[in-house]
């Protein structure tokens, strides 16, 4: 009887240490997460950098990357649960919240735009864009947030068309064909047999607008709170290699972007690592610009967004100690 029961005890243990060091390597099994972005620009060099420096695995996240073009794209790939986050126009966000959508912002990449109008050689005032055609990616997407303002601003609202190209990409293409006269992006990648070149640069208006933000569903924050603060520790870290390492980050901006051309390639370095902002918490003055434009009445920042996860990491100093670094 003894011996029956010191086998029984031992076949415990023997199981009992089996469970633990299965649950232990269970648990080392980084989580996989479809991340989608939505354009090939300087506002995902931060994404594309947390991927190819590793970030994603140190908080436990095997991230897979998915191109979607533009924002309001990636926010229907949200709800409709093919995503786990996305970086995507704020516009978008908001215009799907106010919709009933359960998403919310748990970061941005930049509180004010950056972006530029870049117009044909014989464009050379706005009142010179008065009744023609300027290209967008999409209705709601941010690029046409921007241009909206900007007309309005100069009192051209109605007098100037606007066409929709789907990305950056087909805008280039419409710019090269002279289908239109121009149109607001950060670049414009048009090769040196074009000619274009900047009327205004958005960044010299003072507007409070927020490029993108990281959305995530809020089902999905609050039954996975660890990997969604993974996610946004992540891009933090991204940013700052981005910005600690340039020769780094122009090999990743040339692979994602499938660019050699060195002045593009510069360019864009330029501009994310000037605008990219070292803590992404949703401003909510950028939020009421939006709001503004669309036409909505002001909202509480929590409708749209939170920055809990953002502040927590300012107070315990996160994100100062990745720019401290020796």
């Amino acid at each position: 009887m003894k011996k029956s029961t010191g086998i029984l005890a031992e076949w415990l243990i023997a199981s009992w240490m089996l469970f633990c060091f299965g649950s232990l390597s269970l648990a080392a099994e980084p989580r996989r997460i479809t991340f989608g972005y939505s354009s090939i620009g300087p506002m995902m060099h931060g994404l594309w950098m947390a991927k190819e420096t590793g970030a994603f695995e140190k908080y436990g996240l095997e991230a897979e990357l998915i191109f979607i073009p533009t924002g309001p794209v990636v926010i229907q790939a949200l709800l409709g649960g093919d995503l786990h986050a996305g970086v995507a126009a704020t516009s978008a966000l908001i215009n799907a919240v106010l919709q009933g959508a359960p998403l919310v912002a748990v970061g941005v990449t930049a509180n004010r735009p950056y972006h530029r109008l870049w117009v044909q050689p014989e464009i050379n005032r706005m009142e010179d864009l008065r009744g023609k055609t300027l290209g967008i990616t999409r209705i709601g997407s941010y690029p046409h947030q921007l241009t909206v303002i900007l007309l309005r601003k100069y009192g051209l609202e109605g007098a100037v068309n606007l066409r929709q190209y789907g990305d950056t990409r087909g805008l280039a293409v419409a710019f090269q064909q002279q289908a239109i006269a121009g149109t607001v992006t950060s670049s414009l990648n048009v090769g040196p047999q074009t000619s274009i070149k900047i009327l205004v640069n958005l960044a010299d208006l003072g507007i409070a607008y927020i490029n993108n933000v990281i959305a995530v569903a809020r089902d999905f924050h609050r039954r996975s709170p660890k990997a969604v603060e993974g996610i946004v520790r992540a891009y933090i870290e991204g940013v700052a290699a981005l910005k600690r390492d340039k020769n780094k980050a122009l090999k990743v901006i040339a692979k994602y972007s499938h660019s050699n051309d060195s002045a593009f390639l510069e360019n864009g370095y330029a501009d994310s690592s000037t605008y990219l902002d070292q803590v992404p918490r949703v401003d909510k003055a950028g939020v009421s610009t939006i709001l503004q434009v669309m036409g909505k009445k002001d909202a509480p920042l929590e409708t749209f967004a939170d920055n809990s996860i953002v502040d927590r990491l300012v107070n315990e100093g996160f994100i100062d100690k990745l720019y401290t670094r020796p």
